[in-house]
C-alpha cells in the first residue's frame, strides 16, 4: 500500500516531504540483480558522497529539511555494518550510520553489542526548525534578552487623529497622511505642521526597521547501554540531551495606556533538556517485571526579556520566560501468564515535578512579593491494570482499569501588582483596610490575585469483547467509563469549573471478508459527557470577592461572593437592561444599572465574569460520535484498491456560548499496480474537512444617553434599536450583538508515484512521484456591532435630519486563506559496477499562500500592534544533485 501522510490535515506534512525530495535519502539498492553467498550472509556497507543545489533561498521550503539557503550543499550518507561471520562463535554487531551530513538535519550513530550480552549505542542529531525570514523589527539588542530602540526613535502617532495616542499607520506615508475629521465635524487633511510631524516620525523610525531570520536548531546527543546478565535479567540505561537555541517571535503587552499596545519581538532561545533511563528487566516463563527511572532536568538560559516600550523608550517592561523544572519518575510493571490463554498486566508510577526558579521583582509591585519563588511542587501518580483473555478460539476478552493523580502542593499566595506601565489610580482601593494598609497605599485600577493549584484524579474502566461470529465474520464491543476528579489545594472556594466530570462510550465494530481478496471494516463508538458547571469558579483567583470593600465604596454589607451567592447570580450580573426605577442597596453597588460586577470590587483590571450559558469545552457537557470504514480489495497479485472514511461529531448542546460543536470528515483512496517484476505504480487521494462553531456576546453596558455628540443626533441606522437611548438602555442584553464564527478548513490530496527498477538490463532504477495539495479555510461570521457617526461631535453641528448617529455594522465573513503546492521528484540510480553506483535527483516544489492574517503585520495596517512586515510564504524552488554510492561487505 502507498503511504501517504496522515493528520488533520496535511499542510505540515505535505511540505515536510520537500526533505525527502533533496536530501537524497538512501532509498534505492545499490546491488545488482545477481548476488552472492557473501552478499546474502554478510551485512552490507554503504557510502554516499555528492553534491547538491537549491535554486533559490526559502525559509518555507527548508522550513524542516535543511534547504534554506541558495547554492550549493554536500550529500553525505553512510551505513556501515560490521561483526563476526555467521559462520564463526563471534556475535558482536557493530553499525555506524549517518544521514544528511551536509545539512542542518544531520544524523550520526555508532552502536555496538554482542548478542545476548550487551549493545551500547551513542548518536547525535540535528534539526533546524525555520520560522520567517521576512519579519522586521527596529528594536536593537536582538540575540540578547534585552530590547532598546534607537536613541532616535519617535512615538509613531498620527498628529491629526490624535497628538498624543500611540498610532502605527504613521509609519505608512498612505495611511500616515490621511485625511481625518476634526472636532467640528469637518473632514481635513493633514495641515503643514502635522505633516512636518509624520515626516520626521517617519524618517526617524522606518529606517530602524530590519530584517530578522527567526530559526530554532535542536542538537540532540544521548547514548544508550544495556546489559544481560542471563537469559532472565537485562539492565537498560539512556541518557539524551536536547539542546535549542535561536529565536523565535514572541508577543508582548507594552501598557495599558494605549489600547494595550502591543510588540513582536524576536525572543532568544537557549534551552536544555536532559533526559535519564534506567531499568532492570526480569523474564521469565510464564511472566514479566521491570522496575524503572525516569528523570527530565529542563533548564532554561533565558530568565526573563525586557523590551523598551515604544509609546517611551525610557521605560521597559520585563516578561518572564518558562521557568527551569525537574521531573523524576519510579515506575514497577510486570505481567503473568495466569493460564495459557489468560494474562494480567499490572504498572504502577509514583512521580514528582518541581519548580522553584527566583521571582522576579519590579519597583512597580507596591508591596513587593510574598515570596521569593514559587516552591512549585505536582506529585503523580499511576497505576494500571489490564487482563486479557480467550477462553475459546472464537472469543476474545480484554478489562482494563487505569488510575491517574495529579496533586498539586505549589503553596498558594497573594500577589499585588499593577498592569503593565501603568500608573496607580488617584482612586484608592476599596481593600486598603481590609489588607492592613494606609489609605490610599493601593489605587482601584490594582490586580490582586491568588495562584491556583489545580488537581485532578482520573479514573478509567475499559472492557472489550471479539467474537469470530464465522470464518469471515467477526464482531467487537467495548464499553468504557471515565470520571475525573478537580479540585485546587488551599484556595478560598473551589476554582474549577468542573469538579466531577463522567463519560460514558460504546463501541461496535464490524470486520467481514466478503470474498476472496476483498476485506471490510466498520466501527461506530458514542461517548456522553456530563458535568455539573460552575460559572463562577474564576472568583478563586480573586481573593478580594470575599471581602467587604470599603471606603471609598459606601454602603456594602455584603462581598461579590455574598451578592452573587443572595441573588443567584453569576459575575455578569442580572439579564437585564437598564433598571426602569434606580436601584439600591448592594444591587447599585454590585450590579450598577444592572451591568456587571464593576472590577474594582474584586480587585483586577480584567471583567472576569463569565456569560451565562458559557461553557468551558473541556468540562462541557458533550456528546461524541464516531464512525470508521474501510475496504481493501487484492483484484489480482498485481493491481490492489484500499479505500477508507472517517467521520467524528462533537455536539455542545447546552453551550449556549463557547464551542457549539465539531466534526471532521475524512475519505481517501489508493490503487498500486504491479506492471512487471520491477515497474510498479501508486495512486492515492484525499479530502478532509474539519469545521466547528463557536459563538459569544459582544454585550455593551446599559446607559440612559439620549443622543451621541449633541442632542439631536439620536437615530439608529441597522441593529435591533431604531434610537439611541433604546440602544443603550439595553445595551447589555441587545441581540443584534450575539455572534457567531464558523470555521471550516479543507485539503485535497493527489499523488501519483512510478518505479522501475529493472532498466538498461538491471543496471537502471528510477523512481518519480507528484504530489499537489489544496487548502482552504473559511471563517464565516455572523453578528455585528455597533459604531458611532464620526461627524456626531459635541463640537460638530447636528447631523441632518434622517441622518443616524450610531450605524450597526453586521460582521463580514473573513476572506479565504489557501494554500496550493505541487511537488515533483525524480530520482534515478545507475550501477557503474558491482559495488558503485551514480545517482542523479531532482526535485521541484511550488507554494502559493493567501493568508488574510499576514496584511495585519504590513505597516500602516494597525494603529497598536507594532508592524513585522512578514509576508505569506510562497516559492518555487529546483534542487538538483548527483552523488556517487558505493557498497562493499
Amino acid at each position: 500500500m502507498k503511504r501517504r501522510p496522515s493528520g488533520k490535515f496535511l499542510r505540515a506534512s505535505v511540505g515536510a516531504s520537500a526533505g525527502a525530495l533533496a536530501t537524497l535519502a538512501l532509498g534505492m539498492p545499490a546491488q545488482a540483480a545477481g548476488t552472492s553467498v557473501v552478499e546474502l550472509t554478510e551485512p552490507a556497507s554503504t557510502v554516499e558522497a555528492g553534491v547538491g543545489s537549491v535554486s533559490r533561498s526559502s525559509f518555507k521550503f527548508g522550513e524542516y529539511n535543511g534547504l534554506q539557503d541558495r547554492g550549493p550543499f554536500a550529500i553525505g550518507n553512510l551505513d556501515l555494518r560490521g561483526g563476526g561471520r555467521y559462520d564463526s562463535d563471534d556475535t558482536s554487531r557493530w553499525a555506524i550510520q549517518g544521514r544528511d551530513l551536509g545539512l542542518d538535519t544531520r544524523s550520526l550513530s555508532l552502536d555496538y553489542g554482542k548478542q545476548g550480552r550487551f549493545r551500547f549505542g551513542i548518536g547525535y542529531d540535528e534539526l533546524r526548525r525555520n520560522y520567517s525570514d521576512s519579519y522586521q523589527t527596529p528594536y536593537l539588542g536582538v540575540g540578547s534578552s534585552n530590547f532598546v530602540l534607537p536613541a532616535n526613535w519617535l512615538k509613531p502617532l498620527v498628529p491629526q487623529v490624535s497628538g498624543s495616542a500611540l498610532n502605527y499607520r504613521s509609519l505608512s506615508t498612505i495611511e500616515g497622511t490621511a485625511s481625518a475629521v476634526n472636532g467640528a465635524g469637518l473632514v481635513r487633511p493633514p495641515t503643514s505642521a502635522q505633516l512636518t510631524t509624520l515626516s520626521r516620525i517617519f524618517d526617524a523610525d522606518t529606517p530602524a526597521f530590519r530584517a530578522v531570520d527567526l530559526s530554532t536548531k535542536r542538537r540532540t546527543f544521548g547514548t544508550s547501554f544495556g546489559f544481560s546478565f542471563d537469559p532472565q535479567w537485562e539492565l537498560l540505561a539512556s541518557w539524551r540531551r536536547d539542546h535549542k537555541d535561536g529565536l523565535r517571535a514572541q508577543g508582548a503587552i507594552n501598557d495599558a495606556l494605549n489600547g494595550n499596545s502591543a510588540v513582536i519581538l524576536p525572543t532568544l532561545v537557549d534551552e536544555t533538556t536532559d533526559q535519564y533511563n534506567l531499568s532492570m528487566r526480569f523474564t521469565g516463563e510464564r511472566g514479566f517485571a521491570q522496575l524503572a527511572y525516569y528523570g527530565s532536568l529542563y533548564d532554561n538560559k533565558v530568565d526573563a526579556i525586557r523590551w523598551a516600550d515604544p509609546n517611551d523608550p525610557t521605560t521597559s517592561a520585563t516578561m518572564s520566560s518558562a521557568p527551569s523544572n525537574q521531573f523524576h519518575q519510579l515506575s514497577l510493571s510486570g505481567g503473568y501468564h495466569l493460564t495459557r490463554s489468560t494474562q494480567l498486566v499490572i504498572s504502577g508510577a509514583y512521580g514528582r515535578n518541581t519548580q522553584n526558579d527566583a521571582f522576579l521583582s519590579d519597583p512597580s509591585l507596591p508591596l513587593g512579593i510574598p515570596r521569593g519563588s514559587l516552591d512549585g511542587r505536582v506529585i503523580t501518580k499511576s497505576f494500571t491494570l489490564k487482563l486479557t483473555s480467550r477462553p475459546e478460539s472464537r472469543l476474545s476478552l480484554g478489562a482494563g482499569f487505569k488510575f491517574d493523580e495529579r496533586d498539586n502542593q505549589t503553596p498558594v499566595d497573594r500577589y499585588i501588582f499593577q498592569d503593565v506601565n501603568e500608573p496607580a489610580s488617584a482612586t484608592a482601593s476599596p481593600f486598603n483596610a481590609a489588607l492592613g494598609l494606609a489609605p490610599n497605599t493601593l489605587g482601584n485600577n490594582i490586580n490582586i490575585f491568588n495562584n491556583r493549584a489545580h488537581s485532578r484524579k482520573d479514573l478509567k474502566l475499559d472492557f472489550d469483547a471479539d467474537f469470530a461470529l464465522t470464518r469471515a465474520n467477526s464482531i467487537a464491543a467495548g464499553y468504557g467509563f471515565e470520571r475525573i476528579l478537580r479540585h485546587c489545594e488551599s484556595t478560598w472556594i473551589e476554582c474549577e469549573n468542573a469538579t466531577d466530570s463522567k463519560e460514558n462510550t460504546l463501541r461496535l465494530e464490524w470486520r467481514s471478508r466478503i470474498s476472496e481478496g476483498l476485506n471490510s471494516r466498520v466501527g461506530y463508538s458514542n461517548s456522553q459527557r456530563s458535568s455539573k458547571y460552575d460559572p463562577n469558579a474564576w472568583l478563586a483567583l480573586v481573593p478580594m470577592a470575599n471581602v467587604i470593600p470599603g471606603a471609598p465604596v459606601v454602603g456594602a454589607s455584603t462581598s461579590v461572593y455574598g451578592y452573587l451567592q443572595q441573588t443567584g447570580l453569576t459575575g455578569w450580573g442580572p439579564i437585564a437592561g437598564y433598571p426602569a426605577t434606580p436601584l439600591t442597596g448592594n444591587a447599585a453597588i454590585f450590579s450598577p444599572n444592572n451591568n456587571i460586577v464593576p472590577q474594582s470590587l474584586y480587585g483586577s483590571r480584567d471583567n472576569l465574569a463569565e456569560l451565562p450559558g458559557m461553557r468551558r469545552f473541556n468540562v462541557a457537557d458533550r456528546s461524541r460520535d464516531t464512525l470508521r470504514a474501510s475496504l481493501a480489495w487484492e483484484a489480482s497479485e498485481r493491481l490492489s484498491f484500499q479505500a477508507g472514511a472517517d467521520w467524528n461529531r462533537d455536539d455542545y448542546s447546552r453551550s449556549v456560548y463557547g464551542l457549539q460543536r465539531a466534526a471532521s470528515w475524512a475519505l481517501n483512496f489508493d490503487a498500486n499496480l504491479i506492471l512487471s517484476d520491477s515497474f510498479t505504480t501508486g495512486l492515492f487521494f484525499s479530502h478532509e474537512n474539519l469545521s466547528s462553531r463557536n459563538a459569544g456576546d459582544g454585550y455593551g453596558s446599559n446607559t440612559n444617553a439620549a443622543f451621541v455628540g449633541r442632542a439631536g443626533n439620536t437615530l439608529v441606522s441597522g441593529g435591533c434599536f431604531a434610537t439611541v437611548l433604546l440602544k443603550n438602555r439595553n445595551g447589555k442584553i441587545d441581540p443584534c450583538l450575539n455572534w457567531a464564527a464558523d470555521h471550516v478548513e479543507e485539503a485535497d490530496t493527489l499523488g501519483v508515484s512510478l518505479r522501475d527498477a529493472g532498466l538498461m538490463s538491471g543496471k537502471l532504477d528510477v523512481a518519480a512521484s507528484l504530489v499537489l495539495s489544496w487548502v482552504r479555510t473559511h471563517v464565516g461570521v455572523a453578528g455585528g456591532s455597533y459604531a458611532n457617526n464620526p461627524f456626531a461631535l459635541s463640537g460638530a453641528p447636528v447631523l441632518p435630519a434622517g441622518d443616524p448617529a450610531v450605524l450597526f455594522i453586521p460582521a463580514a465573513d473573513m476572506p479565504e486563506a489557501v494554500n496550493r503546492s505541487f511537488e515533483l521528484h525524480l530520482d534515478g540510480l545507475y550501477r557503474l559496477a558491482k559495488s558503485s553506483s551514480l545517482r542523479l535527483s531532482y526535485g521541484f516544489k511550488h507554494l502559493s499562500s493567501s493568508d488574510y492574517l499576514y496584511d495585519g503585520l504590513r505597516f500602516g495596517s494597525q494603529t497598536t500592534v507594532m508592524p513585522t512586515a512578514e509576508q505569506a510564504p510562497g516559492y518555487s524552488v529546483h534542487v538538483f544533485g548527483i552523488s556517487y554510492v558505493f557498497t562493499f561487505h
